[in-house]
């Protein structure tokens, strides 16, 4: 053979001590018994064969199995363990392979299990090397667990489940104890730690062993809290799940003002019991903390657990006086910004309005404490608006910070996909569901994302792996999956069953068929939404109504601060193209012109991927008002930025259109038309928030109306829609409007 590197597939079959060796296939076989290898293995064989009797040293082996990259002598030394092991497995022996000291290894082949009297003292050489290194290895153990060297270990997997609360009132300090040891140890790279969503689904009589299945970890943390005036008592209890067997329990007892030592001392306890060492622990000196403070941060981050609009009141009098106690705790004003959205929630758009500059102060706030505080930088995220460049920013950061829970791996979904980089939202997505497995948010998540990247089957397999004995969510989910890709008489379907039966998902599911017999114009009455006022839009849930433009007193007001621009921001997305369709472009380009800018689009700033789609907008306001150069600009780095987006792999189905925008804006009819019809091929039927009922209305797409293939795809496009309407009356006996 030659000396390149090593081909299995292209290597020939061989004997070796009656093992016949096949290099194409992986595989060993003696006597009707055969073994599949790992292909370095496998390389590693073939090389040390082709060289018998010979000794190869281990630079060769390097060079030919792993064509000469650096890698550790791990690896190499795997193979040869493996290979050992493999020589062990059948009688007589194939082969053995020896070790010659500092230069590399020798196959020596055998066809009858005995070994020449020549070859006996090298086998004694190699026990005595072998004992050598072995109690090397074993020191080299003990002296690292003794100084701190880290050991390479799988992480341990451990849940901590929500502590019981021994004292009156409200379990929210309790529970809030035990998630901040939850948090310490997610830290820690050894450990796989169950996320808090997940272990919070488990009250205080749930059977351990079953929790423990449900959340997939071998270990299980519970405990409990008793709380006294400023004294407080903490049990604590480590148990393996397999058997349920009590590993080791301690009572701490103390000072509120204590209680960030107990926590620390609980998370040091169990990695003691789980010989492992914290890595992180020790890094970060613990800062003193009022007592009374902390205990109204934890009882207000359970209210905020909830995440029930009606307690964010609560939570903001909770945080504001753990400020007023202790105004350097970075935490509560991390957590005051998110309460204060969660109370507003329930006051209308204006009401969010008004509370978000107070929200941002606060996230602010936290950072100048604490610029390492992960949740700051992702609550300020979030008042940013999570598509804009700086919110990106902050995202990335949050996920680096905790990037080992699954809200760390929301964040890193999120800014990816304000990057462009949707292969990776939806991996960010699947990490953060199998950090999470109990959490709804990463598997809606992962699941909507799979439908709009146009994998609907991948989605559904989602949805029933997920919830194999729930026939209702099922219904439920899959009907929102053929919503998002355009089959509406499926989801019509589905929503009507889950609509019609006792589950949780019947409300829901009603308000989903009634949009979608709005859309199909099956209805004539527009759905009443009396949803919750929310920051920034989304192209998932039902549209804002709007069929004329605002006054230009409203306008104004959605878009006279950045916090309203926010708030109103599917609003004013429909507002704008009504307003360039009834020539008030002048108004248009004086928001662009402001520090607000029009749909969060400002001049000289980077174009996020999803923003793209309000470009046009922009672009045709400037023309009209003879700022051409401007917009071209402006088309040209939106251009550039849908051209990296198609760099970075696959893209939802709604991007094809946005980019259809953007060149049909520039006048590249036939790349225009390309993306159009690539997105129709997808499933994409123009079902965005904030798109119009008709295509040919999209300020984007004046340009083509005249084409042939643009009316070819619109006639295509009117046939499913009626199809579709035709076969939802079929399905739901209905009488068509």
């Amino acid at each position: 053979m030659s000396e390149t590197q090593i081909n299995l597939a292209e290597s020939p079959d061989f004997d070796l001590g009656g093992l016949h060796v096949s290099p194409a296939r992986r595989r060993v076989a003696i006597n009707g018994s055969g073994r599949e290898l790992e292909p370095r293995v496998a390389q590693v064989l073939v090389a040390l064969a082709s060289a018998r009797p010979e000794v190869v040293s281990r630079e060769r082996l390097i060079d030919r199995c792993w064509d000469g990259r650096i890698v550790g002598d791990d690896a190499l030394n795997r193979c040869i363990v493996a290979l050992r092991h493999l020589a062990k497995e059948f009688s007589p022996q194939p082969f053995e392979i020896e070790t010659v000291s500092r230069v590399g290894y020798r196959l020596i082949e055998g066809s009858n299990g005995e070994r020449p009297a020549w070859r006996r003292p090298a086998l004694q050489r190699g026990i005595l090397a072998a004992l050598i290194i072995l109690l090397l290895v074993v020191g080299g153990a003990w002296k690292a667990r003794v100084i701190g060297w880290p050991l390479k270990e799988p992480p341990t997997s451990i849940a901590v489940l929500p502590f019981r609360n021994l004292s009156p009132g409200d379990p929210y300090f309790a529970q809030g104890v035990g998630e901040e040891i939850l948090g310490q140890l997610a830290r820690e790279p050894q450990f796989r730690v169950a996320g808090s969503s997940s272990s919070s689904s488990f009250g205080e009589h749930s059977d351990i062993r079953a929790a423990a299945r449900a959340l997939n970890v071998d270990y299980v943390v519970e405990g409990s809290v008793r709380r006294q005036g400023d004294h407080v008592r903490v049990n604590a209890d480590l148990l393996r799940a397999r058997d349920g067997v009590r590993l080791w329990s301690e009572t701490y007892d103390g000072k509120l003002d204590d209680i960030l030592k107990i926590q620390s001392s609980i998370g040091q306890s169990v990695a003691d019991g789980l010989r492992r060492k914290l890595v992180f622990a020790g890094k970060r000196a613990l800062r003193p903390i009022n007592g009374d403070a902390y205990a109204a941060y934890l009882e207000a981050r359970g209210l905020l657990r909830s995440g029930n609009p009606q307690s964010g009141h609560d939570a903001v009098v909770l945080l504001r006086e753990a400020i007023r106690i202790d105004p350097g705790f970075a935490p509560a004003w991390a957590s005051l910004a998110d309460a204060l959205q969660l109370d507003a929630e329930i006051k209308g758009n204006e009401g969010m309005v008004a509370a978000l500059p107070g929200a941002y102060h606060a996230a602010e706030r936290a950072l100048q404490l604490d610029p390492n505080l992960a949740a700051a930088h992702g609550v300020l995220a979030t008042l940013l608006g999570s598509e804009s460049p700086e919110a990106v920013t902050h995202l990335r950061r949050a996920a680096a910070l905790d990037p080992r829970s699954g809200q760390g791996f929301i964040w890193l979904a999120t800014a990816s996909c304000a990057s462009g980089e949707f292969d990776k939202c939806v991996a960010a997505d699947r990490r953060a569901h199998d950090l999470d497995p109990l959490w709804p948010l990463p598997l809606r998540a992962m699941i909507d994302n799979l439908a709009i990247m146009g994998d609907r089957a991948g989605a559904e397999q989602v949805i029933k792996a997920s919830f194999p004995d729930d026939p209702m969510t099922q219904n439920f989910a899959e009907a929102r999956v053929a919503r998002l890709v355009g089959d509406f008489s499926e989801a019509a379907r589905k929503w009507s069953i889950v609509a019609n039966s006792q589950s949780r998902w019947a409300v829901p599911s009603r308000s989903g068929l009634d949009q979608l017999l709005f859309d199909l114009h099956l209805t004539a009455a527009a759905p009443v939404r009396t949803g919750r006022a929310l920051i920034g839009g989304s192209r998932f849930v039902a549209a804002p109504t709007m069929t004329t433009p605002p006054s230009p007193s409203e306008w104004r007001k959605h878009t006279s601060s950045p916090a309203a621009a926010l708030v109103y921001a599917d609003e004013n997305a429909l507002a704008a193209k009504l307003m360039l369709a009834a020539r008030r472009t002048r108004e248009l380009v004086a928001t662009y012109d402001s520090t607000v800018g029009l749909l969060r689009i400002h001049k000289g700033q980077p174009i996020g991927a999803l923003r793209v789609r309000d470009v046009p907008i922009v672009a045709i306001s400037l023309r009209r008002e003879g700022r051409s150069g401007e917009a071209e600009e402006l088309l040209r780095r939106s251009e550039a930025t849908v051209r990296a987006v198609y760099s970075h792999g696959r893209v939802p189905i709604f991007f094809d259109e946005d980019a259809a925008g953007i060149w049909a804006a520039q006048g590249k009819t036939n790349d225009a038309l390309d993306a159009l019809e690539r997105a129709y091929a997808r499933g994409w039927l123009h079902i965005g928030h904030t798109d119009f009922p008709r295509l040919l209305d999209e300020p984007a797409f004046l340009s083509l109306h005249s084409n042939p293939r643009f009316q070819a795809l619109m006639a295509r496009h009117a046939a499913h829609f009626a199809r579709e309407r035709a076969e939802t009356v079929r399905g739901l006996k209905l009488r068509a409007a």
